[in-house]
């Protein structure tokens, strides 16, 4: 997947706000396209719901992985605080997404934050091997979003997530990271 990891102005500061904003775009883009990945494959999906769902579920991993990316490199407030507006921004747009597929006047908020919440506990007890997640991380992603799935070729669908759909999302959010947070880019970081 193509992104842009180059900020505009590279003598300015950037914010932690901007970080996680910007992180939280490239991982919806991560998670349509893992959607869209799944279709492609012909698993199954027959709804706007479900398919938001799967992104719900994509996203909880994201965001998680990108915490466990940061913990080296960031005190505990600056990845506390990337990480809740990163999860804010994404609620957001998963709000704006659901009004516009699903029905208007519903709060999908709450549920997506009680989601995110669990699945960060869950993600919490696993392993993190260097720089990607265990194989028990992996899995309980992978088993996490064949709940979502139809029951098509549904005991597939984890080793799918396992074997191409992590390595490729890591790979994209990897680079998203080191161009954006750490400061590859000529651009200055700011708190």
């Amino acid at each position: 997947m193509r992104i842009r990891t180059k900020w505009h102005n590279k003598e300015r500061e950037v914010s932690t706000d901007e970080k996680a904003n910007t992180l939280a775009f490239i991982s919806w883009r991560i998670a349509a396209s893992l959607v869209l990945n799944l279709e492609n494959e012909n698993f199954q999906t027959d709804t706007q719901k479900q398919r938001l769902d799967i992104i719900q579920e994509v996203l909880a991993f994201l965001v998680s992985v990108t915490d466990r990316m940061v913990a080296e490199q960031m005190t505990q407030e600056e990845r506390q605080a990337l990480v809740t507006q990163m999860a804010i921004k994404l609620s957001k747009t998963f709000q704006e997404n659901c009004e516009d597929l699903i029905a208007r006047n519903t709060d999908y908020t709450k549920d997506f934050i009680d989601v995110m919440n669990q699945r960060l506990n869950a993600y919490a007890v696993c392993s993190w091997d260097g720089e990607n997640p265990g194989f028990q991380y992996k899995r309980d992603f992978g088993n996490y979003v064949s709940r979502q799935m139809g029951e098509k070729d549904n005991k597939y669908i984890t080793e799918h997530i396992i074997e191409i759909e992590v390595p490729e999302a890591m790979e994209t959010l990897r680079k998203a990271k080191m161009e954006m947070v750490d400061g590859r880019s000529s651009a200055q970081l700011g708190a």
